[in-house]
C-alpha cells in the first residue's frame, strides 16, 4: 500500500477519535497535575507560615485539608523513651491523644517510607486501639510516613464509610506531601532548636554572670563580716564554730584558725571548769533545739584585763540543719559610761556625795528595813552665811568651801551614816541605825563641833558654822518626804534661835511648817495674779526739801486687803525662784505710774528699784531685765540699787552689766553702804553714780562722834570719785539739822519726809 492511497472513511474516523481521547486524557492529566501542584503550593505556604511559639501540628492538619478530603486525622510517632508501640502525639479526637498503637505489618511498611492507602480499617491489628476506645472502624485510610525530629512517625487520614476511598492520585500526592511535612517539621524544630540553643546560651551567660555576682557578694560579705568590730559566729548543733570573724575570735582570746571547727573555749568540757563547761554546752544544745534566742553579759579576761562582753544568739534553720547565729560585743567602755552616768544621776558632781534622788532611795530603803522595829534620824544641814562667802569672795571659793565642808562632816560620821548634798549649801544626813535619840544627838554634836573649826580655802581662813534640824523615824513620819519636811521645819527653828545650833522637830514646828507651806502657796498665787504694788518713798533735796526722786519698795497686797512688807516674803521669794518675776513686775509698774508722778513732782524725777546680789550675778535674769528697761522707754529716769557686797563680789556685773546699763542711760546706786564686807578703799574699784549711806550711821548721828567721823570719810572719798550721796533713814529733826549744817550731802530719804506710800496717796487730794 502506498502512502498516496486514500484511507477508507471508517478507519479514518476511528483513528481521529482515539487521537482526540488521547489528547483529552493528556489534558486531564495535565490539569490534575496542575491542580495537585497548586494544592501542594498552598499546603507549603501553610506549613512555612509557622512562627514563634505556634504549635506546628496545628498548621500540619490545616494544610492537610487543603490537599486531601478526610473525616479525621492523627499523628503517631515513636515514643521518646523507645518501645515497640507508637504514641499518638496529635489527634483531632482527644480520646486518642497519648494512646499507644502496636506496630504490625502495615505500620512497618509505612515507617519504611511507603505511602499506603487501604479501603477499610476493619481487621487491622493496628486499629484495635481505636476500637478499644469506642471508635467504629473507618471506611478507608491513607497512611503517610513523616519524621518528627529524629523520630519516625505516621500521618493517618481516615474517611468515614460510604465515602470514596483514597486512590492512586492521593497516594502519589501524599508522597510529595510527606516530603513537605517532614521538611517543614524539621525546619520548624531546627529553628526551635536554634532558638532553644540561643536561650540556653543566654541562660548559661546569665548563670555565669549571676555566679560572678554571687561570688563577688560572698567575698564582699566575707570581708564585711571579717572587718566588723562586732564578733560574728555560726555554730552547728554540736556547738562547733563553722564561721567566726576576727573580732569574735579576739573576744574568745584566740585566732580564727585556732577556733574554726572547734568548740569555743567556754564550752570545752576539759580542765578545772569541765563540769561547768559541760553544763553550758548542754544548755546551748537545749536552746538551739528549742529555738530559744538569748541575750546576756559575760565577764572575760583579755590580755590580763577584765572585760564585759554582750552576747546574743539566734537559732536558725537552714535546710535540715539547725545553726546558732551569735554576736559578741565588748561593752566594757559602755558599762563604764553607764556607771559614770549612774554616778552622775545619783551623786553630786562637786562633792561626790549622794544627791537628793539617791538619798530618797536610801531613806525609803531604811524605812522598809525598820518597819518592824528600830529608828533612825534624818537631819537637815545648812552652812550659815554661805551666801556672803559667794558674794564677797567668789563662787569658785564657795565651791571649795563646800568640798572642804562635806569632807569634814563625813569624817565626823559613822561608817553606817549617809551624807548627801541636795542643793547649794544644803545637806541631808541619815543617821542609821540609832538605838535612841541620845545616840543621834552625839553624832549631831560631833558634826556641829567639826563645822565650828576654821576652814582654810585658797589661803583664806573662813570662820563659819552650820545649823541643823533633825526628825526621827517613825515618830515624825514614815517616808522620805515627810521626814525631810520635818527636818526642814526644824532647821528654820534653829536658824531663828541661833545660828550654829540644832533643833529637833516637835509638834509645834509642824504647825509652823504647815503655815510656811501655806505661805509658799499664797506667794506663788500672788506672783501669778500680780498681787504686788509699788510703795514710793520720796528722795528729798536737802537744800530746799523738794522731791527729786522716789525709791520703789514692793508690797504684797493680799486678797483680804492686808499689806505685807518685803521682810515677810522677799527671802522666801528668792528661795522659791519667784524674785525675778516680782522684780520685773516692779519695773512694769514703775513704767506705768511714772508719768503720773512726773506730772505732780516734775519731769526730772527719777525712780530707783532694788536688784538682789543673786540677781546681779544671774546673766539670764540680767538679759530679761535690760530688755524690759529698753522696752519701757524710761531708762534715763531709772536708778538700779544694789548692795555693796553685790557690786564688790559680782565682777561679771562690773565688767559686763554696768556698761550695758550706762549705754541705756540707767544709773547705779550702792545701797546700804557700810553694812557689808567692803572698805572705803574698795569704792575706787566700784563704778557707781550714787551711794546711799545706811541708816545705821545716820541714826543719832548728831550725838555719835564715831559715826560722824565715818560719814566724813565716806563723803571725802565720794567727793573725790564724783559719786553723789544719799542719807537713808533720816527720821529725826536733829539728824536732819546735823546733815544740813555739817555735811555736804545733798539728798536725804527717811520718815522725816515721808513713809513709803502707794501712788494714790502721793497725789494731792482734790478739794484739799
Amino acid at each position: 500500500m502506498s502512502f498516496d492511497s486514500p484511507v477508507p472513511p471508517a478507519e479514518s474516523n476511528e483513528a481521529l477519535r482515539e487521537a482526540l481521547l488521547s489528547l483529552r486524557r493528556d489534558y486531564d492529566a495535565l490539569r490534575q497535575a496542575g491542580a495537585d501542584v497548586q494544592q501542594l503550593l498552598e499546603a507549603l505556604e501553610s506549613l512555612l507560615g509557622v512562627e514563634g511559639e505556634e504549635d506546628p501540628f496545628v498548621r500540619v492538619f490545616s494544610s492537610l485539608r487543603k490537599v486531601f478530603t478526610f473525616s479525621q486525622a492523627l499523628m503517631l510517632a515513636e515514643p521518646e523513651g523507645g518501645g515497640e508501640a507508637l504514641e499518638c502525639i496529635v489527634a483531632e479526637d482527644a480520646r486518642l491523644l497519648h494512646s499507644r498503637w502496636p506496630v504490625a505489618a502495615l505500620f512497618r511498611k509505612v515507617m519504611g517510607g511507603k505511602v499506603v492507602a487501604t479501603f477499610s480499617t476493619s481487621g487491622l491489628p493496628e486499629w484495635e486501639v481505636a476500637a478499644g476506645l469506642g471508635l467504629s472502624p473507618a471506611g478507608s485510610a491513607l497512611l503517610v510516613p513523616v519524621r518528627v525530629r529524629e523520630r519516625r512517625g505516621i500521618l493517618l487520614l481516615l474517611r468515614e464509610p460510604g465515602l470514596p476511598g483514597f486512590d492512586r492520585g492521593n497516594v502519589a500526592l501524599a508522597r510529595r506531601y510527606s516530603v513537605l511535612v517532614s521538611h517543614a517539621l524539621a525546619s520548624r524544630y531546627a529553628a526551635e532548636s536554634a532558638a532553644e540553643s540561643r536561650r540556653l546560651l543566654e541562660l548559661s551567660r546569665q548563670l555565669r554572670q549571676s555566679e560572678q555576682v554571687a561570688k563577688r557578694n560572698a567575698d564582699l560579705l566575707q570581708e564585711l563580716v571579717r572587718a566588723m568590730p562586732v564578733g560574728v559566729a555560726v555554730q552547728d548543733e554540736a556547738g562547733r564554730l563553722l564561721v567566726v570573724n576576727d573580732a569574735g575570735a579576739r573576744l574568745l582570746g584566740a585566732r580564727v584558725e585556732e577556733v574554726l571547727g572547734e568548740l569555743p573555749p567556754h564550752l570545752r568540757p576539759e580542765g578545772e571548769q569541765a563540769q561547768e563547761a559541760q553544763l553550758r554546752l548542754t544548755r546551748y544544745r537545749e536552746r538551739l533545739a528549742g529555738g530559744l534566742p538569748y541575750t546576756r553579759e559575760r565577764s572575760v579576761t583579755l590580755d590580763g584585763e577584765a572585760r564585759t562582753v554582750l552576747l546574743t544568739g539566734t537559732p536558725v534553720r537552714i535546710f535540715d540543719e539547725y545553726l546558732m547565729l551569735s554576736t559578741s560585743l565588748d561593752i566594757t567602755e559602755r558599762k563604764r559610761f553607764e556607771e559614770e552616768m549612774q554616778r552622775h544621776a545619783f551623786h553630786d558632781p562637786l562633792t561626790g556625795l549622794a544627791n537628793r534622788a539617791l538619798m530618797n532611795e536610801i531613806v525609803d530603803k531604811a524605812v522598809r528595813a525598820h518597819q518592824e522595829r528600830g529608828m533612825f534620824a534624818l537631819a537637815f544641814i545648812d552652812i550659815d552665811n554661805f551666801k556672803q562667802v559667794n558674794d564677797y569672795y567668789s563662787h569658785g571659793m564657795g565651791d571649795q568651801l563646800l568640798i572642804a565642808f562635806s569632807r569634814r562632816v563625813a569624817e565626823a560620821l559613822r561608817p553606817s551614816d549617809t551624807l548627801a548634798r541636795i542643793s547649794g549649801d544644803e545637806f541631808l544626813l541619815l543617821v542609821d541605825p540609832a538605838q535612841n535619840e541620845a545616840e543621834v544627838a552625839r553624832v549631831i554634836e560631833r558634826v556641829l563641833e567639826a563645822c565650828r573649826r576654821p576652814f582654810v580655802v585658797e589661803g583664806h581662813e573662813l570662820l563659819t558654822s552650820a545649823s541643823m534640824g533633825v526628825s526621827f523615824y517613825p515618830a515624825h513620819g514614815g517616808d522620805y518626804e515627810t521626814l525631810r519636811r520635818c527636818a526642814d521645819s526644824a532647821i528654820y527653828q534653829a536658824k531663828s534661835l541661833r545660828k550654829g545650833s540644832v533643833a529637833y522637830f516637835d509638834a509645834s514646828m509642824g504647825h509652823a511648817l504647815t503655815a510656811r507651806m501655806d505661805l509658799e502657796q499664797s506667794l506663788r498665787a500672788a506672783v501669778r495674779d500680780r498681787h504686788f504694788r509699788n510703795a514710793y518713798q520720796p528722795k528729798v533735796r536737802l537744800a530746799d526739801e523738794a522731791v527729786v526722786g522716789f525709791e520703789a519698795l514692793v508690797r504684797w497686797v493680799e486678797p483680804d486687803g492686808r499689806i505685807q512688807p518685803p521682810g515677810v516674803f522677799i527671802e522666801m521669794a528668792g528661795e522659791l525662784g519667784l524674785l525675778d518675776e516680782i522684780t520685773l513686775q516692779v519695773l512694769d509698774d514703775i513704767a506705768r505710774e511714772l508719768p503720773c508722778l512726773s506730772r505732780h513732782y516734775g519731769a526730772g524725777i527719777s525712780v530707783s528699784f532694788n536688784v538682789s546680789a543673786q540677781q546681779a550675778g544671774d546673766m539670764q535674769f540680767i538679759d530679761r531685765l535690760l530688755a524690759a528697761i529698753s522696752a519701757s522707754g524710761i531708762a534715763r529716769r531709772l536708778v538700779v540699787e544694789l548692795t555693796e557686797d553685790a557690786l564688790v563680789a559680782a565682777q561679771q556685773f562690773q565688767d559686763a552689766v554696768l556698761p550695758r546699763l550706762r549705754a541705756l542711760g540707767v544709773r547705779v546706786s550702792i545701797d546700804d553702804f557700810g553694812t557689808g564686807y567692803s572698805s572705803l578703799s574698795t569704792l575706787a574699784d566700784i563704778t557707781a553714780d550714787e551711794l546711799k549711806v545706811d541708816r545705821a550711821f545716820i541714826t543719832g548721828i548728831h550725838e555719835r562722834a564715831r559715826s560722824q567721823g565715818i560719814l566724813k570719810a565716806i563723803e571725802s572719798v565720794c567727793r573725790a570719785l564724783q559719786i553723789s550721796m544719799v542719807a537713808e533713814g533720816v527720821e529725826e529733826v536733829e539728824e536732819l539739822d546735823y546733815l544740813r549744817s555739817h555735811t555736804g550731802i545733798a539728798t536725804v530719804q527717811g520718815y522725816c519726809f515721808g513713809r513709803p506710800a502707794f501712788l494714790e496717796d502721793l497725789l494731792p487730794r482734790s478739794g484739799a
